[in-house]
């Protein structure tokens, strides 16, 4: 990530975003990942990150290739909000989670979805249960979505005064 006092505002931001779909969803981890070359963020690594008491930071695990991993292969195939209510028993077999997001990662219940700017995906936003499976809400799905089109915005913003 850049260190300059706009690319700080940004993520500061974005940071809070996914604080408040934490909270506001009871999860255990929320996540945002980026391909934004101006921020200096690739979707590698979460760009932030939100974590409950108790539950580990994902920022280091890079070893996956996230632009192939089979939710989100679902999610650009489907552009709609990936919802996985119990990873352990996958409704459909081709958007199983990898072994390291269940073992690695800790994930057993999971939304993403899409970070649209200028029509195009620039990354996703997800949110991890780790306790077990979960049934999630269609107001939980909202606020996720609403997230990810926050997240755009404050993209948006950051170009606008970049530019």
């Amino acid at each position: 990530m850049k260190d300059d006092k706009p690319t700080r505002d940004t993520m500061r931001k974005i940071q809070e975003i996914m604080d408040k779909l934490r909270r506001d969803t009871n999860a255990g981890r929320t996540t945002v990942r980026l391909d934004h070359q101006a921020l200096g963020v690739t979707v590698a690594s979460p760009a932030a990150e939100s974590l409950a008491d108790g539950v580990h930071s994902i920022k280091s695990q890079t070893q996956l290739d996230q632009w192939n991993c089979a939710a989100v292969r679902w999610l650009i195939k489907n552009k709609r909000t990936f919802v996985m209510d119990d990873c352990l028993n996958p409704w459909d077999p081709e958007a199983a989670p990898e072994r390291p997001v269940i073992e690695i990662y800790g994930i057993l219940s999971e939304m993403l979805t899409s970070v649209i700017k200028d029509g195009r995906m620039v990354g996703w936003v997800s949110v991890h249960y780790t306790k077990g499976p979960r049934k999630w809400t269609q107001a939980e799905i909202k606020l996720i979505e609403a997230a990810a089109d926050k997240v755009a915005l404050v993209l948006k913003e950051f170009e606008a005064t970049a530019a």
